[in-house]
């Protein structure tokens, strides 16, 4: 299994219940060691949906070992960098529940991620707003990292994609409002 494939194939077990009950202890363990072999290659893609498929599939990320979540998070240092409007959101929700994961992301980590927010807030639509400021608002480690121009643009997404939204997602995004004083400050008056 290579670097794109560990993602996708947790997220499909996390679809197909069926399956993901067959699968053996020593199974899981098998896809855990292909996490941890597999993480210095992946890029922001392959990043971004291991972590999501380990997030959705308690089983999987209790084989992960602390070197693979290790792995993990240098991989997530290392691409944040090049993460899209669609990375983004996933890899911070993924990491708000992963709290393996999330502990072993350095500082330098959370100033990668940090950027990538702010790089990216200008792609981002209606889902990517909501599931960015949802995560923000339990990952403190990465807000205390966004520059004033990062909330600034965070906020800015947030007011060009509101209208776009569901009504849950703009209960969630105003909820997260409240707990992102930071990003709130920088909404216009309007």
């Amino acid at each position: 299994m290579n670097s794109q494939g560990v993602g996708s194939t947790l997220i499909s077990l996390g679809k197909l219940e069926a399956v993901a009950a067959a699968v053996a202890p020593s199974g899981w363990a098998s896809m855990a060691g292909a996490v941890e072999r597999n993480a210095g290659e992946m890029d922001a893609r392959g990043t971004a949906t291991t972590l999501i498929g380990l997030r959705n599939l308690d089983v999987a990320a209790a084989a992960v070992a602390p070197s693979g979540w290790a792995g993990l998070a240098q991989a997530v240092e290392r691409t944040a960098c090049e993460m899209n409007p669609r990375d983004v959101p996933g890899t911070l929700d993924a990491l708000s529940y992963l709290k393996a994961a999330s502990a072993a992301v350095p500082k330098t980590g959370w100033v990668g991620l940090a950027g990538a927010v702010e790089r990216t807030t200008r792609g981002m639509n209606p889902f990517g707003v909501f599931g960015t400021l949802n995560s923000l608002s339990r990952l403190e480690a990465v807000t205390a990292e966004m520059t004033p121009s990062g909330c600034a643009g965070m906020a800015e997404a947030v007011e060009r994609n509101a209208s776009g939204m569901s009504p849950g997602q703009a209960v969630s995004t105003l909820y997260a409002l409240g707990r992102l004083k930071a990003v709130a400050a920088a909404m216009s008056p309007s």
